[in-house]
């Protein structure tokens, strides 16, 4: 089956779609591809023609701009664009747009200066072609890896269901002595539950390349009921919440809940003291509103420090993973705020989220 996709072409030849306005340039360009067996000449525009690279100039970038960037972005791999610029005119035009036009410097992938030698056209039409190689492939590995995230959770989730089913049944049959460990072996069930779940969002968060839409969101609410869930879910900690919050609305997501969530369990699961407690706090500075989560524990040890947010960080002594937080990282990252770990006094870790508040008329209108 043949795939008749933007810029998939028939049997092995490579299409190209020579958009310029000068007539001589035109002319290299079109003898140049016919010349070449494993190239073809597009027939048609930008919106109707089935191409894998588009060569055009400076006049043709500018009449064809909406047309091509609704073509890069309904589609999700890389449709290359190919600007042709008069040698002696190359560095004025590179910044008139840059500086003046970057909407239409954002659709190129490449320039290339006329006249030109064989082999440099040669060398940048196959750089861009093999970009948009990788990038077809990027595609398809990472929508292979969604599919394999879904089925892994789905599947942990609904065994560690029957396990925890099974637990509570064991564990209504034996003696009170074993208790303490019965309740060890669920709070690690749990934990692998709450894992598949951080590993979700941090899919979904990732897996998409556009820009993230954030509305108004109240982050106090937010803060207090997952804050009400935590404490729900560990009887052996006290959970205190903040104290006539602040009303605080920032730009955020859904997913503004896993921040807290992932900070609050992290306090609990990873803290040593015989009574586990967790003190948030919530404070406005000025255009920022602030949330500190304490907590007793052991700490962060100073060689980890802010470098327990990384991807691949695991405190030596943890029983996690380090995915939570670093899908807190990632949250705050998009969301524009900034997260970051003290010492609490006198034991014990605070963990810091700054987010900027806003005005409900100011989100998704550029201000």
């Amino acid at each position: 089956m043949v795939d008749q996709s933007p810029g998939r072409q028939r049997g092995d030849r490579t299409s190209l779609l020579a958009l310029v306005a000068d007539s001589g340039n035109r002319r290299v360009l079109t003898d140049w591809i016919s010349d070449h067996d494993r190239y073809e000449l597009a027939e048609g525009g930008p919106d109707t023609a089935t191409f894998d690279l588009c060569i055009l100039d400076s006049e043709m970038l500018e009449r064809e701009a909406a047309t091509l960037t609704a073509r890069k972005e309904e589609t999700s791999t890389i449709v290359p664009v190919l600007l042709v610029v008069p040698d002696g005119q190359a560095a004025s035009v590179h910044k008139e747009l840059r500086q003046e036009r970057p909407a239409l410097w954002d659709l190129v992938d490449g320039t290339l200066r006329m006249p030109v030698e064989e082999y440099e056209l040669a060398d940048q039409v196959d750089t861009l072609l093999e970009l948009r190689s990788q990038s077809e492939t990027l595609t398809r590995q990472r929508e292979q890896l969604e599919i394999l995230n879904r089925v892994l959770r789905h599947d942990i989730r609904n065994d560690m269901t029957v396990v925890l089913g099974w637990l509570e049944y064991v564990a209504g049959q034996a003696s009170e002595e074993l208790t303490p460990e019965f309740d060890r072996i669920e709070s690690s069930a749990e934990h692998i539950v709450e894992l598949t779940t951080a590993a979700g969002d941090i899919a979904k968060t990732m897996s998409s390349d556009a820009e993230p839409e954030l509305e108004p969101t109240a982050l106090t609410r937010v803060l207090v009921d997952e804050a009400e869930k935590r404490q729900n879910a560990f009887d052996e900690a006290t959970i205190e919440p903040p104290e006539s919050p602040p009303y605080a609305t920032v730009a955020a997501n859904e997913l503004l809940s896993s921040v807290f969530r992932n900070l609050i369990n992290n306090a609990v699961q990873h803290n040593d003291a015989d009574e586990p407690v967790v003190s948030i706090t919530v404070r406005e500075l000025d255009s920022h509103v602030q949330v500190r989560i304490e907590d007793n524990g052991p700490g962060v040890p100073e060689t980890l420090g802010d470098d327990i947010f990384d991807d691949e960080m695991k405190g030596m002594e943890s029983s996690g993973t380090g995915m939570g937080l670093y899908l807190v990282s990632t949250l705050i990252d998009l969301y524009g705020g900034e997260v970051w770990v003290e010492d609490n006094d006198p034991r014990g870790s605070v963990f810091c989220v700054e987010l900027e508040t806003i005005d409900h008329s100011t989100v998704g209108t550029g201000e």
